[in-house]
């Protein structure tokens, strides 16, 4: 009796583990910034993003002007160095649902705080940023990214 509890329980977990990680987007792909649908009231550092993802960590290529940027960090909320957008700082990430959710902490003493917001949608060919500046507060921005065609 004692056994089939363990293995329900274990079974129990994992499924829910399965479902808990179906729940997340996939944001894998080259994406576009299309400035027409976004709503910027800020400079915005990267226009193009290449993101690699996997079951839980995340990788982002930014393209800045004639450089590249990589952001790359695990997906349960630890902190990892980084340059977001092309600053010295912190980032973070975790879900929350079907968003990934993106912390920056920017600045030398990583006072400087933007939170970021990240939904597919359901087609998976458009990706929009929710721009939240937490500190200093500033306005919230929409960023409105396209998945550029894979060319094989």
């Amino acid at each position: 009796m004692k056994r089939s509890l363990t293995f329900l329980f274990l079974g129990a977990a994992a499924a829910c583990l399965v479902a808990q990680t179906a729940d997340h987007p996939n944001f894998t792909g080259s994406w576009q910034l299309d400035t027409a649908k976004s709503e910027i009231h800020t400079k915005v550092q990267a226009t193009a993003w290449a993101i690699q993802q996997n079951e839980d960590s995340i990788a982002i290529n930014q393209q800045l002007g004639a450089k590249t940027e990589v952001v790359k960090c695990g997906t349960n909320g630890s902190n990892c160095k980084a340059k977001p957008d092309g600053e010295s700082g912190e980032v973070m990430f975790y879900y929350n649902g079907a968003m990934l959710v993106e912390t920056d902490f920017l600045g030398h003493d990583k006072d400087r705080v933007v939170k970021k917001r990240l939904k597919l949608a359901a087609d998976g060919k458009t990706m929009e940023i929710e721009v939240q500046h937490v500190s200093p507060k500033g306005p919230t921005e929409k960023w409105v990214f396209e998945k550029l065609a894979e060319t094989r």
